[in-house]
């Protein structure tokens, strides 16, 4: 209903000389069409970090054909020795190996596609990772980038610049060399700073071997062709922590993971902050930029949280809203509070939380119920404590088999999910879910050493946002058109708080749809 509106908006910005468009679009504005429309129009990128969304964009009759797809390495079959990758393919492992790649190369050819196509499709992981090499097979910079689902960019950048030293992320015999150098964690920056280069030097001694094995002629493993990549990686990303460290702030935690049936100890180290990363990694990447989602509860923190601060005058940025178009009555928040879940207080009130969620569970009945957990041991224990007469129904997901429980629920009817981190990401159009459930507020592990760190700093906006945004994500899984319906109960009350505090930044859409008491709450 308001896509002319929208593009006329987003035109008359960039005509008017403005090269950062934030748009805030609920589910059912049509982004996706918008944000095709751009693309079609200049030689652009389109990335988003859903990897779902990318299959729903290509499958849509009316955007799909905009775009060519383009992939990691890992996702190609090697024309040479069908059973590889093409990352870990003959020419990764075979010296000097003669491979046509224009024109057998399953890899090559698709990006040969994207890199004359007027617009490639990609995930923000490849966006990223194929940024930091330029060569002349690179797709380089770009008249427009679009950015979809951008709400946690900020975090997704993080991500990509912070260095894990685990088995997973070295090759295992490498890890076991420098394994005993990770029993203490390092108490300051430059004890840091020292582990990381020691264990570099040990990646370059392992990544020399490899070399030189090539040297002699002899012909990788896959095995070693895994670790060479590994390896290259872990590299990269130790450098650029030593080129950054003294220049933002980081923080760091060591902690143990499972491995081969073993426990073993890791050392995560990440940026505070997301900011400092982004000219390079994104926005000297295009010459305009459409940043979208459904939510951005606060333009101004997002703005710097992502730099576009640093590399853009605020002359430069429009911010554009679009209501939504999906009668607030097919989607309504119901207040089923009963006391505050949140870590303090979770034991007392945790029978009285399964004793709600049986009753929501009894309104229900017949119809396919997510229920948003925040962890696997809130799902397990929900499931333990529910009356047997739920057991038939519940779909309980563990890490282990997230996306067969996915799969599972969104093929049933009459089930209830118990699921963890499934509040964004999914499309569960029709009566594929006719009812949510908040069970808890998905706030952030204070424990975590940044989020620790942030809250020292006293940015307790900045969490407060995190939490409101997968909230609202949550809230726009079920209903996907004008037609669906499903309710959304809300059972921890720190959500009452929540929105107390966030009242200035809750999406006018989002607001609408809340019960009569807590509007009045918040003078809306």
């Amino acid at each position: 209903m308001y896509q002319k509106e929208t593009v006329i908006a987003i035109s008359n910005a960039f005509e008017s000389g403005k090269r950062v468009v934030i748009l805030e679009a609920p589910t059912g504005s049509g982004k996706s069409i918008i944000n095709a429309t751009y693309c079609g129009m200049w030689n652009s990128f389109y990335s988003t970090p859903q990897l779902a969304l990318i299959d729903q964009i290509l499958q849509d009759k009316y955007a799909g054909d905009t775009f060519v797809e383009i992939k990691g390495r890992q996702n190609y079959w090697c024309y040479y020795d069908p059973s590889a990758t093409c990352d870990i393919g003959m020419c990764r492992r075979v010296p000097d190996y003669e491979c046509d790649r224009l024109a057998v190369c399953t890899y090559y050819m698709q990006k040969a596609e994207a890199l004359v196509a007027n617009a490639t499709i990609m995930s923000f992981a490849y966006f990223v990772l194929e940024g930091r090499v330029q060569t002349d097979y690179s797709f380089g910079n770009r008249d427009l980038l679009v950015l979809d689902e951008s709400h946690s960019l900020a975090q997704h950048l993080v991500n990509h610049v912070d260095l894990t030293i685990s088995p997973y992320t070295l090759p295992f015999e490498t890890y076991e060399d420098i394994g005993p150098l990770l029993a203490r964690e390092p108490n300051t920056i430059n004890e840091v700073r020292a582990l990381v280069s020691t264990i570099l030097a040990a990646v370059d001694g392992d990544k020399e071997r490899l070399v030189q094995l090539n040297l002699l002629g002899e012909e990788l493993t896959k095995d070693q062709a895994r670790s060479g990549n590994k390896l290259e990686t872990f590299k990269m990303n130790a450098e650029r922590f030593l080129e950054t460290s003294d220049k933002t702030e980081w923080v760091w935690s060591s902690d143990w993971t499972s491995y081969r049936n073993s426990n073993y100890r890791i050392l995560k180290v990440q940026p505070l902050y997301a900011r400092f990363f982004a000219k390079d990694m994104i926005w000297k990447r295009a010459n305009r930029f459409i940043i979208s989602s459904a939510i951005f509860p606060s333009v101004k923190d997002f703005v710097r949280e992502v730099g576009l601060d640093i590399s853009f005058r605020g002359s430069e940025i429009k911010h554009i809203k679009v209501p939504s178009t999906f009668p607030v009555e097919n989607r309504p928040i119901i207040d089923s509070v009963n006391g505050k879940l949140t870590w303090k207080y979770k034991n007392e009130n945790m029978g009285w939380a399964i004793r709600i969620l049986e009753t929501i569970l009894d309104d229900e009945e017949g119809k396919n119920v997510a229920v948003h957990c925040v962890s696997y041991s809130n799902a397990t224990e929900i499931a333990d404590r529910l009356d047997k007469r739920f057991t038939d129904r519940l779909i309980v997901q563990t890490s282990e088999t997230r996306k067969d429980d996915l799969d599972e629920f969104q093929n049933s009817r009459g089930m209830v999910f118990l699921c963890v981190a499934f509040t964004e990401g999914v499309d569960w159009i029709g009566d594929m879910c006719e009812a949510q459930v908040l069970f808890k507020v998905p706030y952030m592990n204070i424990s975590d050493r940044r989020v620790a760190r942030r809250l020292q700093k006293k940015e307790w906006k900045w969490y407060r946002l995190e939490a409101l945004k997968q909230v609202v994500q949550a809230y726009g899984r079920a209903v996907r058109s004008p037609e669906d319906k499903a309710k959304f109960y809300i059972i921890d009350e720190s959500f009452v708080d929540l929105i107390k505090r966030t009242r200035r930044d809750l999406p006018d859409w989002f607001a609408e749809a809340l019960p009569p008491k807590w509007k009045k709450m918040l003078g809306i």
